[in-house]
């Protein structure tokens, strides 16, 4: 299932409001625009959505108003979710144009149960919560069940951040590799391991098949005990270890915490998106600020791959940045401008603005142009 459209505001009429306009994705998606104009919300306001659907976080927000739609095998599923002051006033569902959930503040509303012919039958949950999570049910409800396989398949990576490299694994002697590693990006170290476990050196090799490509060849890499510090603390709950890799013209190890910042990035998101490409985990990828960190070669390098290899194994991809070799690396079909004026912020893409797209094309210009020289805006202007 792939995030079609989404449309969300919240605390309307308030001095802190804010408001996307309809953002139509693709497959493959670029969010770009000036500082603070809403790339990094953006992806924030989907990834929390996805937590409230997969049910890992259980309340909603103080204000948010979503319409969102998903594609589906061809079918057309829509959500709407309206809360104020941390309670529901209004939550619908439906697949193509057949309404299956309807409620309304206090709780109540209609639900459809398929066992009893298809009907519309009263129910009501408590404000806080969202229907579709608590009245989950296989036999009754099973239409809810992509929104929560989508809500726990959205992977989050804030390039900028740390991913993992403060981040040790505790072993305890016989304990098997964790099932699942949880959605947290920080748990590069437990996907690493649930790598090694479920597909051995085809894991590792491809791992290092892929940092040579960007630019960091290795010869080794594995999971070892710390060699540079000690962790220190009360009774330990397992033996500490962290990841390392043998670099290529290097006689000793490189431990996480020596790697540089760019260098470790680029190898968590490796690491994560290689365990969900074996694994066939059809997964929708949300990268902020991707490249952060990174020179032009592995900059572009990592974009390449994420944007072919990656992107085949994967339903969808977004990633946001203002980075120019970014721009640069990513096709203009799958770019699209925020514009933020106050609390609104305005979306111009391929999907709505084709004939501005298609007339960049033959200015001879490369695609930071479009965006460094408000090539879009003059367009509109003068439309």
């Amino acid at each position: 299932m792939r995030l079609k459209t989404i449309r969300y505001s919240e605390h309307a009429g308030m001095p802190q409001e804010w408001e996307l306009e309809d953002l139509t994705l693709g497959s493959l998606n670029l969010l770009v625009g000036k500082n603070s104009s809403g790339k990094t919300r953006t992806l924030n306001v989907i990834n929390g959505l996805a937590k409230m659907l997969c049910g890992e976080v259980k309340s909603v927000l103080i204000s948010g108003n979503y319409d969102i739609t998903f594609e589906n095998g061809g079918k057309k599923i829509r959500y709407v979710l309206h809360y104020e002051n941390s309670s529901i006033i209004k939550e619908e569902f439906s697949v193509g144009n057949k309404k299956l959930l309807m409620r309304g503040a206090g709780g109540k509303g209609k639900i459809c149960y398929v066992k009893q012919a298809n009907k519309m039958i009263p129910f009501q949950t408590p404000p806080k919560e969202l229907a579709v999570v608590s009245r989950q049910d296989s036999i009754q409800h099973p239409f809810f069940a992509d929104l929560h396989e989508w809500g726990k398949s959205v992977r989050h990576y804030e390039f900028g951040g740390t991913l993992g490299k403060k981040t040790i694994l505790f072993l305890r002697e016989g304990e098997k590799a964790l099932n699942d590693p949880s959605s947290s990006t920080e748990q590069v170290i437990a996907v690493f391991r649930l790598g090694e476990r479920d597909f051995g050196t085809r894991f590792t090799k491809l791992i290092m098949r892929h940092m040579a490509g960007i630019g960091f060849p290795l010869s080794n890499i594995g999971l070892r005990p710390p060699v540079a510090f000690k962790v220190l603390g009360g009774e330990m709950v397992g033996d500490p270890v962290y990841l390392g890799v043998q670099e290529k013209g290097l006689k000793g190890i490189t431990d996480q915490q020596s790697m540089s910042q760019g260098m470790f990035r680029a190898l968590s998101v490796i690491i994560q998106l290689t365990y969900s490409q074996l694994a066939g985990q059809k997964s929708c990828i949300l990268i902020d600020d991707i490249g952060e960190g990174l020179d032009y070669e592995r900059s572009c390098a990592l974009i390449k791959l994420i944007t072919t290899e990656f992107h085949e194994s994967s339903a969808q991809i977004i990633m946001s940045t203002n980075d120019r070799f970014t721009m640069n690396a990513v096709p203009l079909k799958s770019w699209t401008v925020l514009n933020r004026k106050s609390s609104k912020v305005a979306v111009f893409n391929y999907a709505n603005s084709k004939q501005t797209f298609d007339e960049f094309r033959f200015t001879g210009l490369n695609n930071f142009d479009f965006f460094a020289t408000d090539f879009l805006s003059e367009a509109k202007m003068n439309a």
